[in-house]
């Protein structure tokens, strides 16, 4: 009984054998998958997913990296955006369970991130406008969050602190991770870059967090496990990542894998 918190399942790479892909996911234990949306075209792509084998939820969301869409008029047009997030979920609302993948990325070194002539400033600015325009949705619908940070931990969290969900595909440091179990109502997601030799300090992350802080993605097509580093990743790679935190902590992978399941069912409400 394993959930993939966090995937995508609409993109092109799985179009040709997505049949496959499920049933690869149910041969590795994954009885739920929630795919994600990152902008308004693909939250609705990911809540028209749909699958006889296995359960299948969505978010609504517009990612950090969109922000530089809003650039002209920010406040008008992220206005309307909400707005038609909004409507999915009405439309939608026994499928749609959060509203994410928002937050805030300062890692500005990705090609096309930062396009001229937008400066560093005006980026983080129209990003954090557009993350408190999906908060106040969250708030609004009652949903929780899929937060993504990148460089931003000390915003991301005060910006969160009075709301709850999910730090997806997690990337603090030690004393990010302290604040986060003592100070917030936010659960942790490790997707499979856990996995990858240099991040230690993600394992540590899991070493520290108790078990009913932490849940488990694959961010898929995204962040493959070491052992198929360069290969497009899918669902069934979530037993990997499973069987990483059952080793950290010192547990049975059924352990792992019922308070992992049991955590996702109580934050998105799942029945």
């Amino acid at each position: 009984m394993l959930i993939d918190t966090h995937a995508h399942l609409y993109w092109d790479s799985f179009k040709e054998d997505f049949d496959q892909v499920i049933k690869r996911s149910i041969k590795a234990g994954v009885t739920t998958i929630i795919n994600s949306g990152v902008d308004i075209k693909l939250s609705q792509a990911a809540v028209e997913l749909e699958s006889e084998k296995i359960k299948f939820y969505s978010t609504i969301g517009i990612h950090p990296h969109d922000s530089v869409n809003y650039f002209s008029n920010s406040t008008e047009s992220i206005h309307r955006d909400i707005e038609r997030l909004k409507q999915i979920y009405q439309n939608n609302s026994a499928k749609v369970v959060a509203v994410g993948e928002c937050g805030l990325d300062y890692l500005f070194d990705h090609a096309g991130l930062l396009p001229s002539p937008i400066s560093k400033n005006q980026a983080k600015k129209l990003q954090r406008q557009l993350f408190q325009a999906q908060i106040d949705l969250a708030k609004k619908l009652k949903l929780p969050l899929i937060v993504h940070c990148r460089e931003a931990w000390d915003e991301v969290l005060g910006m969160t602190k009075d709301w709850y969900g999910v730090y997806h595909c997690y990337s603090g440091l030690p004393h990010n991770t302290k604040y986060i179990i003592h100070n917030t109502n936010f659960l942790v997601s490790f997707a499979a870059n856990i996995t990858y030799p240099k991040n230690e300090y993600l394992r540590q992350a899991a070493k520290t967090l108790p078990l009913e802080k932490i849940i488990l993605e694959t961010d898929s097509p995204f962040l493959s496990p070491q052992s198929k580093r360069g290969q497009r990743n899918e669902p069934a790679n979530v037993l990997e990542v499973a069987q990483l935190v059952a080793d950290i902590k010192g547990v049975s992978l059924e352990e792992v894998a019922h308070q992992t399941s049991k955590n996702v069912k109580i934050l998105f409400n799942l029945r």
